[in-house]
């Protein structure tokens, strides 16, 4: 197989995947998460330190 033929075959395969998240697509998914630490922060009981 040349190197053509293996870059070529590379970037079909990589087409068929899932596309990979982008930058501005990771918002909504890190805005939940800090959300559901809040919420579960905000449910345990507050302890003592010493």
């Amino acid at each position: 197989m040349s190197r053509k033929s293996k870059f070529i075959a590379s970037v079909i395969a990589t087409s068929k995947e899932e596309l990979p998240v982008l930058p501005f697509q990771r918002g909504a998914a890190r805005k939940a998460m800090f959300d559901r630490i809040k919420a579960k922060a905000a449910n345990q009981p507050v302890r003592k330190r010493a």
